[in-house]
């Protein structure tokens, strides 16, 4: 730094505490990006030292007077206090810090470090980061210094305390920051000196397979809260992870969804585990699979996932093609050219369907276009059959069959020219994502 850079800081610093009382912390913060090792109490201090020399030097030359001394030894503090009670033998009473209120110390980050640790270490948290909450008022009395000052050198309260904070929780309890991927945020209130954790979730990538019918995806109950079904796959992910994890809750996100009487058989369907609030973290994934391993139910899981994941998975993912088996009977008898036409007419066929009557009351009317792109098909009596479907993502393939009253055309009812109903829907497989 240069002679003139050194002069210039402490002519500003000078202006700056002829007007507000600042404590080394927040005078040392106006200059932080100048000088590199040193905290911003060390920085505010080391000015405050070399001010007091200059001003000294200027009282013996009779530039500054008693006056001017006492108001600066004010709103300083140390060693100006003591320089001005050295020369004029008289107690003077410090003003608190016009930003801070004199509550930033060294031993205050200790003791938050010390409760932030404690805190991380009894939800077995080993990475994080530091947030602060600031009230407006002592943010707006920062800018005024700032701006006062005219410096591009000063940094904010909230990043002196995370960093600080966050220096000793690493140094003294050897818990590491990370700024990507944090398994929780301290998050300490500047007002009341309180801490709280935000634990971020566990979220992890599988897929998921349903081998009963009847089981809905989250738990349905009526307004008088009887449930509709008795399991659903909400209640085996928690079932099967909460208390593993100690967790507050296990959440699914999955790649669309089937109906309650359909099973989920072949490839399984795609998902994102979340665990949410987990106190403990670290559990094997061999672990997490034999636990999630079950007769009507079964998932398994195989690394993390991120919330761009599970967006990408109710989204575009949930469009892509799957392969469904459904077991129809028809009104009148068919035979095998009757089957042979649906297989000849469903060939990147597009459907275009109204939202179904069965879920109208729930979802709004809208046209919804997806394509049939093969249909194989296996006749088993005279008024049954399998058909092999596969389709877009998307596509009411129960609606496909029945026609819905005409809200979805084509439908193989009006080809077969009989109205034809679906008894048991399996998805089998959901292209790779």
């Amino acid at each position: 730094m240069s002679g003139k850079s050194l002069y210039d800081i402490i002519s500003t610093a000078q202006k700056l505490l002829e007007r507000y009382p600042l404590c080394d912390h927040c005078l040392g913060r106006q200059f932080a990006k100048k000088g590199i090792e040193m905290t911003n109490k060390e920085r505010g201090h080391a000015i405050k030292v070399f001010l007091n020399m200059k001003l000294y030097e200027e009282y013996q030359e009779g530039v500054v007077d008693k006056e001017y001394l006492r108001r600066i030894a004010i709103n300083s503090g140390k060693p100006l206090s003591s320089l001005y009670e050295k020369i004029f033998g008289e107690k003077i009473a410090e003003a608190p810090c016009y930003i801070c209120g004199d509550k930033l110390s060294e031993e205050l980050y200790d003791q938050l470090a010390e409760k932030a640790a404690e805190l991380l270490r009894e939800v077995n948290a080993y990475r994080f980061l530091v947030g602060v909450s600031v009230p407006q008022d002592v943010i707006l009395r920062e800018i005024e210094v700032s701006t006062f000052s005219g410096l591009e050198y000063s940094e904010s309260i909230k990043n002196e305390i995370k960093r600080e904070v966050g220096k000793r929780i690493l140094k003294k309890y050897g818990l590491e920051p990370d700024f990507e991927k944090p398994e929780a945020v301290v998050v300490i209130d500047y007002d009341t000196l309180n801490i709280r954790l935000e634990i971020n979730p566990l979220l992890f990538e599988g897929r998921y397979w349903k081998r009963g019918r009847n089981i809905s995806h989250t738990i349905w109950t009526t307004r008088d809260g009887v449930k509709l079904y008795p399991y659903s796959l909400q209640e085996f992910f928690n079932d099967r992870l909460k208390d593993v994890f100690e967790a507050d809750e296990i959440i699914i996100h999955a790649s669309g969804r089937e109906d309650v009487d359909a099973r989920m058989l072949g490839t399984g369907r795609p998902l994102v585990i979340e665990v949410k609030n987990p106190r403990f973290r670290y559990v094997d994934l061999d672990l997490i699979n034999e636990l999630l391993k079950g007769t009507l139910i079964e998932a398994s899981v195989y690394g993390e996932s991120s919330r761009t994941r599970i967006a990408y998975l109710k989204g575009e993912a949930s469009k892509k093609k799957k392969l469904y088996k459904v077991l129809v009977m028809t009104e009148k008898p068919v035979d095998e050219q009757d089957l042979a036409r649906i297989e000849e007419y469903f060939v990147e066929r597009e459907i275009r369907q109204l939202t179904p009557l069965r879920i109208l009351r729930r979802k709004k009317e809208h046209l919804r276009r997806r394509k049939v792109y093969k249909v194989k098909t296996r006749r088993l009596g005279d008024n049954v059959f399998e058909a092999l479907i596969y389709c877009d993502g998307g596509l009411y393939v129960k609606e496909l069959v029945h026609g819905d009253q005409g809200r979805t055309t084509p439908s193989i009812s009006e080809i077969l020219g009989t109205q034809a109903y679906p008894l048991e829907l399996d998805v089998l497989a959901v292209e790779q994502i």
